[in-house]
């Protein structure tokens, strides 16, 4: 992916192309270029089909179009990473061909303030990746509304979990969850990382409300509201009457990084390697892409324009695309016509009904350790969310009870929230008078509201006798040398609750370094007196050292406490030890 110098880099070069782009003084009537003969573009398109995937085998060759070339004639674009390629053909059956310099086509991903409703083009994102835009606003047939963007946008590229936070804005915009959460991931296309893969999109929908998310772009340098009907689709079948009308036409955009740009559809029917992965200019994960749209001049979007609807650059403002890619020179995006249809929804025009008023405040989650050792005092994190459409004011009281012994471990008052907010409150338990076993800690609202099956929600944690307790009472390190590699050697020392030495008890641990280790042993082997050995040998002499770390001891009856572990000289925090290279 690129850095974000890169990024910055990017949106600052397109918005010089912006200013450009909004002196056009081209006429409204002048939307579609030349009209094209459908014989001539079957030709043209079926040579490019046959001749694709062998293209894409030639190095640097990342995709291929149909489009006007130099000349004028309507032919087969080869689109090139650099210009280092030799050799391609002049034609293709017979078909012209010209080689265009792309540079690499990169997922577009990285202003970005919040706003309630937040207006299309706005900083949206999954919490695993930078940001990207909210492309639209769409509806299904039941009247539900979501958030249109990208996969890699909202579903981090298929890493994500249908019910996700979608937050707005997106975390590199300084959105976190879930104070800025404006929908949850409802669902997402995969995308096909194979060498074979056929996408034809990159995209997902959060479920939101009306409230949350607007359907218009903002009014100061926004085109407004786009339509509700795609771009050349007569009949009404959801699909574009004619995809070779697509070509040449004129679009706009706004989207988080360049916002209003304007552009052209320069070639329609793109096979590209799309990349996801980038490390100093070299890709390590790309995807490809078929029957994609390609959108000059190379302005027209930056990094984190990822999701922005393109439509129309005319007065009626159809939808045409959805963006998702680019290079230094050109932004690749989807048919609007394919995404809204396997979805299932239509672009938001602006005639779904108001919302109906819903006051639902919710405990969404109640945390803590999920075991403690009597005496200990604990911090309990309760979250609270407004997840109805009204604001939420007045004397809320939260309380915390320990349900297994019948005590009120704290009340504290919520703040006023407004819809889609969110707060954590903290509850420090004392466990010194609690009963051994497994606890059932409850936090309750005591608001009655629309919906009370969220007004509370608990956790368990399992208080523990000190007498049980073992931990880890000594770490000691060595190492030899063995010709050309070292060997690395910990000695493991197990207390009980008394500090003294256990033995029987199984230690795991963890090497920092990949190889044949042993990382098991049990507390009394080979006449230890709770003490036990691992061992890495045949270091490589490149390694200077290596950490060896405790991650869990079990023995029947007992319960390790890490928080005991300790090492009296001093030479490991009783969890961590490094060893040095001899």
């Amino acid at each position: 992916m690129r850095t974000l110098r890169t990024l910055h880099r990017a949106a600052a070069v397109a918005a010089l192309g912006f200013l450009g782009a909004s002196c056009s003084d081209r006429t409204p009537d002048a939307l579609i270029g030349p009209r094209l003969d459908v014989r001539d573009l079957q030709v043209v398109m079926a040579a490019q089909q046959r001749h694709t995937d062998a293209l894409l085998r030639i190095p640097g060759v990342i995709g291929t179009a149909v489009g006007l070339l130099p000349n004028g004639k309507l032919g087969v674009k080869i689109l090139l990473a650099d210009t280092s390629v030799r050799g391609l053909p002049g034609a293709l059956d017979g078909i012209p061909v010209a080689a265009e310099v792309t540079g690499l086509i990169v997922a577009r991903s990285t202003p970005t303030t919040r706003a309630r409703p937040a207006p299309l083009g706005f900083s949206v994102g999954h919490p695993a990746i930078t940001a990207g835009s909210i492309g639209a606003r769409v509806v299904d047939a039941a009247g539900n509304v979501y958030v249109l963007s990208n996969n890699h946008v909202l579903a981090n590229s298929n890493d994500a979990t249908i019910g996700d936070p979608a937050l707005q804005p997106g975390p590199y915009d300084g959105g976190t969850a879930p104070a800025d959460q404006i929908g949850t991931l409802f669902a997402f296309k995969p995308i096909d990382f194979s060498a074979s893969g056929a996408n034809t999109f990159d995209a997902a929908i959060a479920l939101s409300s009306t409230s949350d998310l607007g359907n218009a772009t903002p009014t100061d340098d926004g085109y407004g509201t786009p339509n509700a009907t795609i771009f050349g689709d007569a009949n009404h079948d959801g699909l574009f009457d004619d995809e070779g009308a697509l070509l040449n036409l004129y679009v706009q955009k706004f989207g988080r990084t360049t916002k209003r740009t304007h552009g052209q559809v320069t070639a329609i029917n793109a096979t590209v390697m799309v990349c996801y992965e980038v490390f100093f200019g070299f890709c390590l994960k790309s995807a490809r892409f078929i029957d994609q749209l390609v959108i000059e001049p190379g302005t027209f979007s930056g990094g984190g324009d990822s999701g922005s609807l393109i439509v129309t650059d005319d007065d009626a403002k159809n939808p045409v695309a959805l963006l998702f890619a680019g290079s230094s020179t050109q932004t690749i995006a989807n048919r609007i016509d394919l995404v809204l249809q396997y979805f299932g929804v239509s672009v938001d025009g602006g005639t779904s009904p108001p919302p109906t008023p819903v006051t639902d405040l919710a405990i969404t989650s109640v945390s803590a350790p999920a075991s403690v050792t009597q005496g200990a005092s604990v911090n309990v994190v309760v979250t609270i969310r407004n997840a109805g459409n009204q604001p939420v004011s007045g004397s809320i009281d939260d309380t915390l009870r320990d349900v297994t012994d019948n005590v009120t471990i704290g009340v504290q008052s919520v703040p006023d929230l407004a819809a889609g907010q969110s707060t954590t409150q903290t509850f420090t338990w004392n466990t010194t008078g609690s009963s051994f076993g497994s606890h059932t800690l409850t936090a309750s609202l005591s608001l009655t509201d629309d919906n009370g099956s969220n007004n509370q929600a608990s956790t368990t944690v399992t208080v523990n006798s000190p007498s049980v307790i073992i931990h880890i009472g000594d770490l000691d390190a060595s190492a030899s040398r063995n010709g050309s590699t070292w060997s690395a050697t910990v000695e493991i020392t197990v207390h009980d609750a008394n500090h003294n030495p256990l033995n029987g008890a199984t230690v795991v641990g963890h090497w920092s370094v990949i190889g044949l280790n042993s990382d098991t042993c049990t507390s009394g082997d080979l006449g230890g007196n709770g003490t036990c050995i691992v061992l890495f040998p045949a270091l490589k002499r490149s390694v200077a050292s290596v950490n060896f770390t405790v991650v869990s001891v079990t023995m029947d009856g007992r319960t390790y406490d890490r928080t005991f572990n300790h090492d009296p000289d001093g030479d490991s925090n009783g969890t961590t030890i490094k060893v040095f290279k001899p």
